[in-house]
Parts: structure tokens; sequence; C-alpha cells
């Protein structure tokens, strides 16, 4: 038997989302916010596109008159600065993700932000740092952490069911644009990732 929460008609918790960088992830992010009360309406929040920034003038206007931000600019700063904004998402180059990272959580905004967070350890170790100091809440964009597969492997290693993991392949498969033809023939492989020891020699 499933059970599902009651949805409260009108019950629906507006939040202020920031934006930085208005490329194609930053838009993703805006159209994402703005499908979740349909998606997840048992969260009981309704996200609003306050204020967005871009560097480039024209994605500043393209978040405004477009995406629906009641604010946009070119000074990531003003974002953060903004008491309507509750939440951030930072979608800008990764050269910037150290700096603005910290910003936000100096500005005690709780904040997305894109991968990589740092250019290397150190930097990230900064960024976490400052969010940890500022307690705000935040998240990094592996977006596969929380595919059912995912998370049975992760319990499956924290169970130490699978015993001392040295070496990860993994694959996901996802239907052709054509659709022809039974799941697994039809099925094309998705990006793969390998983590594994260095072999002798460097190779």
């Amino acid at each position: 038997m499933t059970t599902t929460t009651p949805i409260t008609p009108g019950a629906a918790r507006e939040i202020g989302v920031g934006l930085i960088s208005v490329g194609w992830m930053g838009k993703l992010h805006s159209r994402a916010y703005q499908a979740l009360p349909s998606v997840y309406p048992e969260l009981g929040i309704k996200p609003r596109l306050v204020h967005a920034a871009d560097s480039a003038e024209d994605r500043a206007a393209y978040a405004r008159d477009v995406l629906g931000y009641a604010k946009a600019g070119t000074d990531y700063r003003a974002v953060l600065d903004d008491p309507d904004v509750e939440v951030v998402s930072v979608c800008a180059p990764n050269l910037l993700h150290h700096e603005i990272g910290i910003a936000a959580a100096k500005a005690g905004k709780p904040f997305w932000i894109e991968k990589p967070v740092g250019r290397g350890a150190e930097e990230t170790a900064e960024v976490a740092a400052a969010a940890r100091a500022a307690g705000v809440v935040t998240s990094i964009g592996y977006n596969y952490r929380h595919a059912p597969a995912v998370e049975r492997a992760r319990q499956l290693i924290a169970e130490g069911r699978l015993g001392r993991i040295t070496n990860v392949r993994a694959t996901c498969r996802a239907p052709a644009p054509d659709r022809r033809g039974p799941p697994a023939r039809s099925a094309r492989p998705c990006p793969r990732r390998a983590s594994r020891r260095p072999r002798p020699g460097g190779r």
C-alpha cells in the first residue's frame, strides 16, 4: 500500500531564488525551479525567481525578459545582497566557483553550486569551510547521487556487504532517440566514468 503526504491547497511557501550566470546550466536551473511545484507538490514550496546576474548584459536581460526573474544585472554581488533572495544557484564558469561560493556563504545564502566546487582540493575545502562557518545549507550538482541504483550501491558499501572497494566501473543506459525495438536493443550507453588504481609505469 502506497501512502502519500496530504497536499493542502494554497499552503505552498514561496522561496526567493537567485541565479548567478545565465548560461545553459542557469537556464536549466531556472526551469527546474519553475517546475518544482508540479513535480513535487508534497514539498509545499513555490520558488519565486527574484534576481539573476550574468557578466553579459544580453544574458541578464534574457533572465529578466524570458526566464521571468524580477531583477537582473551584471554583478553577482547584487544577487547575494538582495534580501528577497533566500537560495542561490551558482552556475558560473568553473574558475569562479571558489570566489562565488565563499561570497555566498559569507552572505548567509544557502546555495547549490555546480561541479567542480573549486579548481582543486584546497579551493573546494575553503568553500566547504566557509559554508560550515556560516551555517548555510549547500549542495553540489552531482545529480545521479539520488538515483535508486546509486543509493542502493552506497547502502551496500556503507554496510560493508561488498567488502573493501578498490575499483569501480559503472554505466547507465537510456532509450535511443528513435525508441525502436525492445529496450535492451534500443539502449545507448550514457557517459561512463571509471575510477581505478594507477598501473605500474603510470598507465
